[in-house]
Order: structure tokens, then sequence, then C-alpha cells
């Protein structure tokens, strides 16, 4: 079983783990939820599983976006929280992402005489170009002290010289469309959260 057969199965499992709120269960509750999540990921519909068919509406996932949809899955089934120092990895993971999202996707499609994705076929010369981008990417939350995040991107990367997914580009394994608006989400209701937060502010008295 390929990579990209195994994320159509991750969202379906990540998604079924948010909405019964798996994490919030008791341990034995979290056990059966689990059980039906994994019965139901194979049960075939019209004569294929449930999750090809996200497969077929989404593609492929990032080995990025995979690794992250497993750490929230194992998470889930083991009611662990994120601490404020993982939060705030996964803020910096998002924030390069939409950066990365914000250049690349445009460019891609045609709205500039650059591609950049051309760079992620090994047989291109300019393919060190791609992988530059996210060593540096890897070595910047590295440095931030965000290692976890950082081998999320080394272990993408490892993956890609593997051929874990049907696609030989490697921006493939390294960011998608899903990821992008999930970076997007994360980011916007991290930042709806300091705002509700943050004290209104006193207005001073006026004199008449």
């Amino acid at each position: 079983m390929s990579a990209g057969i195994i994320s159509s199965f991750l969202v379906w499992a990540a998604l079924l783990s948010f909405i019964f709120r798996l994490k919030k269960r008791p341990i034995r509750l979290r056990m059966l939820i689990a059980a039906v999540i994994a019965i139901s990921g194979i049960i075939p519909l019209s004569g294929l599983p449930i999750p090809l068919y996200i497969r077929a509406g989404i593609g492929d996932l990032s080995i990025v976006t995979q690794l992250l949809l497993s750490i929230y899955i194992i998470n889930s089934l083991a009611g662990i929280y994120s601490t404020p120092a993982r939060k705030t990895a996964y803020l910096q993971l998002c924030a390069f992402t939409l950066v990365t999202g914000v250049w690349f996707y445009p460019t891609t499609l045609g709205l500039t005489y650059f591609d950049p994705y051309r760079f992620g076929y090994i047989t291109d010369p300019m393919h060190w170009m791609a992988l530059g981008y996210f060593f540096l990417g890897a070595l910047t939350l590295l440095l931030l002290r965000s290692s976890w995040t950082s081998g999320i991107l080394c272990l993408a990367t490892l993956s890609f010289s593997f051929g874990n997914l049907q696609s030989t580009n490697y921006w493939d394994y390294m960011i998608d469309p899903v990821l992008m608006v999930g970076a997007i989400i994360y980011l916007t209701r991290d930042l709806a959260g300091r705002l509700k937060k943050s004290p209104p502010k006193k207005h001073p008295r006026q004199s008449f």
C-alpha cells in the first residue's frame, strides 16, 4: 500500500477523531471509538472503502501532512494535549507553510514566468534549489528550538528519496493545498484567541 493510499485513511481517521472528540473521552471509550473508526475505514461502499473516495476528491497528501495527521490521531488516541511549547512549534510550522504557499502556488499556477515546481524533479539541474529551500526551513525551525517540526521536514525529504508517493516531484512530498488551508485555519484561530484574551483598552475619563 502506497503512502498516497494511506493518506486517505489518515484523513478519515483524523476526521472521525475530531468529530467524536476522541481525545476527551475516557480511555475505554477511546479504545472502542478507535476500533469503530478502524472498521469503518475498511468497510466497502459500492465496492470501495470510504477513504478511497476521499483520495479521489483531494488526491494524495504530502508526507508532511500525513505525519501531522498521524501525530493528531496518536495524541487523540492517547488523550495527550498539546503543551504551550508544542503549540508554538505548530505555529512556527504553520507560518513556514503559509509563507511557502503564498509564493509557491501563484507561481506554479502560471501567474509568473518563474515555475519552481519543475525544480522538484531530481532530473532538473536546479533541483538543489528546492532541496535548499526546505533545508533552510528545517534549519530555521531547529534554531527556533522546534526540533520535532524540523524533523518532520527531514522525514518528508527522506521519504522522497525512497519514492513513497506516486509523484516523483519533491514539492508534492512537502506541501499540498490541505496543509495550506490547515495552516491558515490554525493561525487564524490562534490570532482570534489572542485577541479575545487581550484586555480591552481603558479610555481615560474626560473632564469638562
